[in-house]
């Protein structure tokens, strides 16, 4: 016989025996009939009472060390075990719910639980069952994982690959589906197999990316017959422009399977800088130039055998002029005159002096071989040195510079080089 069955006729009879006791009490100690029939309708009255209340026979539910429910037999525990396993996503469900013990008592009929409400408590009171959700990739399981923590991978996955700035689409590339649920909790994955089966998920982003770029200046020159030849200024400085461009890029985890232009536009032309360079010999007037020729120096190295390397004046300062020559090459005297310094001088090298009186001097320098020494009278077109590459030089040259009172002017026209 069920244990609940035992239980309700064991309740009835000890109910028959204190019914019986109490009329063999009653008339064993004579008690008047007035103060029975009392009895007897208070009596009546309880039972009306219970009747009209609903109070009935029920049984307690201990589960798991707790009274989890009320119930009005065992077979509500059995339906709600049924319920409970069905929710709950795995085939060994039925193993993991423990069984119950039960305690009779009275209770109110609308107090009893329903099957699914007990249902509910015996998922609430075993450990052993717990909320989670099941990632399936293509229909096939791949990891079952503590909600939050699953969508936190797979969110960190899908947009780890994403481009900075840019408009981000990024999608996985399988069919993902999340069932979340009731699990056992020795099928809940670590944190780290969750991380490594997301991990392994592929990922497309579509990315709209725009950028800006440089548009680098061009450069050009202007000439101008102000200034000497060497003199070099920007009049217009040069600005980069900018364009902006729009484009897509497909990334299959990260890396570039295609990409297209959408649009390209100027939104700051680049501005071309511009270089003013001189193109005179010499910027004395015609008068001064001829004035200056008149003094009657010759050229200090025969005509053809030197080009003119840098010219006076030329951007740097530069206070004479450059002739450059092979090594050895004769340097004569402009003008007769009197030797003031024939040494190597610093940066001129191997250097002469000639004071050529009425405040004019001409200095030479850089030569290979000093060919004249200090107080030696000199005249019109005598060796007195010859072309090297001493002191501050690149190159075999002569460096000439003509002093008027002792400052450096341009030597074109002196030398008839204009």
């Amino acid at each position: 016989m069920d244990i609940l069955k035992k239980g309700v006729l064991k309740e009835m009879l000890s109910q028959y025996n204190i019914f019986k006791k109490l009329f063999a009490f009653l008339k064993s100690n004579r008690i008047p009939m007035k103060i029975c029939s009392l009895c007897l309708i208070g009596m009546l009255a309880v039972g009306v009472t219970v009747v009209t209340v609903g109070i009935t026979l029920g049984f307690k539910v201990n589960y798991a060390g707790s009274f989890i429910a009320t119930v009005k037999n065992s077979g509500v525990f059995d339906a709600a075990k049924d319920i409970a396993v069905n929710h709950i996503s795995s085939s060994n469900a039925d193993s993991a719910i423990k069984r119950p013990s039960f305690k009779m008592t009275l209770t109110v009929s609308n107090r009893l639980d329903s099957a699914f409400k007990v249902a509910d408590a015996i998922i609430e009171n075993t450990d052993d069952i717990v909320e989670a959700a099941a990632l399936t990739v293509n229909g096939e399981a791949a990891v079952c994982g503590e909600k939050e923590q699953l969508n936190a991978y797979l969110n960190a996955r899908l947009n780890s690959f994403n481009i900075e700035g840019a408009e981000n689409d990024p999608q996985f590339t399988d069919k993902l589906e999340i069932e979340e649920g009731y699990y056992l909790a020795k099928e809940v994955a670590t944190p780290e197999e969750i991380k490594a089966v997301t991990d392994a998920l592929n990922v497309k982003n579509t990315a709209v990316i725009t950028s800006e770029e440089e548009i680098p200046f061009s450069k050009t020159t202007e000439k101008t017959s102000t200034e000497l030849i060497g003199y070099s200024a920007v009049t217009t400085a040069g600005q980069n422009g900018i364009r902006r461009k729009t484009e897509t890029k497909e990334l299959i985890n990260g890396e570039v399977v295609s990409s297209a232009e959408l649009s390209s536009e100027v939104i700051k032309q680049p501005v071309t800088q511009i270089t003013l360079i001189g193109t005179a010999k010499t910027t004395a007037s015609a008068k001064q130039r001829s004035s200056e020729r008149s003094v009657g120096f010759i050229c200090p190295l025969d005509r053809g055998s030197f080009t003119i390397s840098s010219y006076y004046g030329d951007g740097r300062g530069h206070k004479g002029m450059d002739l450059a020559a092979d090594k050895g090459t004769p340097i004569y005297a402009a003008a007769a005159g009197t030797v003031t310094l024939a040494k190597y001088d610093g940066a001129y090298g191997n250097c002469v002096v000639i004071d050529h009186g009425n405040g004019l001097k001409t200095r030479y320098g850089h030569a290979s071989v000093l060919k004249v020494s200090v107080g030696a009278r000199v005249e019109q077109g005598d060796v007195i040195a010859l072309v090297g590459n001493t002191g501050q030089s690149t190159g075999n040259h002569l460096h000439i510079e003509v002093l008027v009172n002792d400052n450096r002017v341009n030597p074109i026209s002196y030398l008839g080089l204009d």
